[in-house]
C-alpha cells in the first residue's frame, strides 16, 4: 500500500496510515509534483512532474485501491491514476463541466465512494472508482441558487467542499462558494441549508470554504470561510464566531483536526482577503498558522523556522497521521513548501522556486504589475 500525502488548496487535507508516508504530491498551477524521500525523517526531493498541462485544484488518494483523483481549474477537466501518477487517464464519463474544483474519496465498507465539485457550482458522484459519474441535481435545486456567485468573473459559484459524518456515509455537507452550506441525510437525494452562521454585518455573502468533523464527536464542527472560523456544538444549529476577519487570519482556508487528540486544531491562511495583497508594500499576504488546543477556545500563532512574514498566501495544507505522530504540510501561492514534524512547533523549507500552489487566480497577487497584466490578458483571451 502507497503511503502519501496530498496537497493541493481545495483537497482533502488530512490523512492517516500506520506509516509515515514516504511520497508527496502538489498540486501547482503547472501540474502535479512528485516528491519523496527515504523515511521518516529524511529529505525530501523532487522526483518528476506530471499533467503540467493543468492548473491543479484539488487531489485526493485512496491508499486501499490506489486511486488518485485530480480536478483542474478553468478547462482542466478531471484525471485519475492507479499507479502513483506515472499515468493518466481523463475520468470525465458523465461530467458535463471541465473547471472541477473539488475532488474527495469517501470509505465507506462496501468500497469508495469519488466525489466532484464543479464549476458552475454542482457536484457528482462515481461509485465505480471514478470510470463513470452521476450528478447529485438536488444540490442545483435548493431555495437561493439565483444569489451564488464568486468575486472575479465570470462570477460563477462553485462547490468547494465536501465533507462527510463519519458514522453516517449518508450524511455529508457540501460548501458552495460563494453562496451556501448545505447538507444531505440521504446520500444527496435532497440537501437543506444552513445558515444560522450569517450575520447582518458580514462583509460577503455566505462565504463558505469548508466544514470539518470531528470524528470521535461529529455533533462538534468548524466552517471556515472568508469571514473566518465558526464552531458548532450541535452539528450546525448554533454557531460561534471564533476567529473574525479581525483576527490574526482574516482570511483562513485550511483547517485539520489532530487525528490523535481532536481537540487540537491547525488553521492557515491569509491575514487579509485576497484583492488586499497587492495592495501591502512588497505584496505580502501576512500569511499565518494558528494552533488550538482546545477545540477553538484559544488560539496561537504556530510560526517557528517559518519566515518572517510569508509573501505568498498559504493556499494548502495537510496532515498526515501515523502510529501517533502527526506531520504538517504548507504550501504557498509563491511556489515554496514547508513542513513540520512536530505538530507545528516548528517548521523546515521542503522546496522554493516551484509554480505557484493556487486557488483560481490567488497567485497573480503577488506579480509584478506587467506580468499579471499579461497574464489577464491571455486568460480573457482564452488562452
Amino acid at each position: 500500500m502507497i503511503m502519501l500525502v496530498c496537497l493541493s488548496p481545495n483537497g482533502r487535507a488530512c490523512s492517516t496510515g500506520q506509516e509515515a508516508a514516504t511520497e508527496l504530491l502538489v498540486g501547482t498551477i503547472r501540474g502535479v509534483l512528485h516528491f519523496t524521500r527515504d523515511a521518516l525523517g529524511r529529505p525530501w526531493r523532487e522526483a518528476r512532474r506530471s499533467l503540467e498541462q493543468v492548473h491543479v485544484s484539488s487531489i485526493a488518494h485512496d491508499p486501499g485501491t490506489g486511486l488518485i483523483l485530480v480536478g483542474g481549474h478553468g478547462r482542466g477537466g478531471l484525471w485519475a491514476s492507479r499507479d502513483g501518477g506515472t499515468t493518466w487517464a481523463e475520468s470525465m464519463s458523465g461530467i458535463e463541466e471541465r473547471h472541477v474544483f473539488h475532488v474527495a474519496i469517501q470509505p465507506r465498507p462496501d468500497g469508495p465512494v469519488c466525489f466532484a465539485g464543479v464549476e458552475p457550482a454542482g457536484l457528482y458522484r462515481s461509485d465505480d472508482l471514478g470510470a463513470t459519474w452521476s450528478e447529485l441535481p438536488a444540490l442545483r435545486q435548493v431555495p437561493g441558487t439565483d444569489k451564488w456567485t464568486f468575486p472575479p468573473p465570470p462570477h460563477l459559484a462553485h462547490a468547494k467542499n465536501v465533507s462527510w459524518h463519519h458514522a453516517d456515509p449518508d450524511t455529508f455537507y457540501v460548501c458552495v462558494e460563494q453562496g451556501a452550506l448545505l447538507r444531505t441525510r440521504d446520500g444527496g437525494a435532497s440537501f437543506t441549508e444552513i445558515d444560522s452562521y450569517e450575520k447582518e454585518t458580514d462583509l460577503w455573502y455566505r462565504d463558505v470554504h469548508r466544514v470539518v468533523i470531528r470524528e470521535d464527536d461529529p455533533a462538534r464542527l468548524f466552517l471556515v470561510g472568508g469571514e473566518g472560523i465558526y464552531r458548532s456544538l450541535d452539528e450546525g444549529g448554533t454557531w460561534e464566531h471564533v476567529q473574525t476577519r479581525f483576527d490574526r487570519l482574516g482570511y483562513p482556508d485550511a483547517l485539520v483536526l489532530d487525528p490523535d487528540d481532536q481537540s487540537t486544531v491547525y488553521a492557515a491562511g491569509a491575514g487579509d482577503p485576497p484583492r488586499t495583497w497587492a495592495e501591502r508594500q512588497l505584496g505580502t499576504a501576512h500569511a499565518g498558522v494558528i494552533r488550538s488546543h482546545d477545540f477553538g477556545e484559544t488560539w496561537h500563532e504556530a510560526v517557528g523556522g517559518l519566515p518572517e512574514d510569508v509573501r505568498g498566501n498559504f493556499e494548502a495544507m495537510s496532515l498526515h497521521g501515523h502510529r501517533g505522530d502527526a506531520e504538517l504540510f504548507l504550501g504557498t501561492a509563491t511556489g515554496e513548501v514547508y513542513h513540520s514534524m512536530d505538530r507545528a512547533e516548528s517548521w523546515a523549507e521542503v522546496a522554493t522556486g516551484l509554480p505557484p500552489i493556487s486557488k483560481v487566480h490567488h497567485y497573480r497577487w503577488f506579480l509584478g504589475p506587467e506580468e499579471r497584466r499579461r497574464i489577464e490578458e491571455l486568460a480573457a483571451g482564452g488562452h
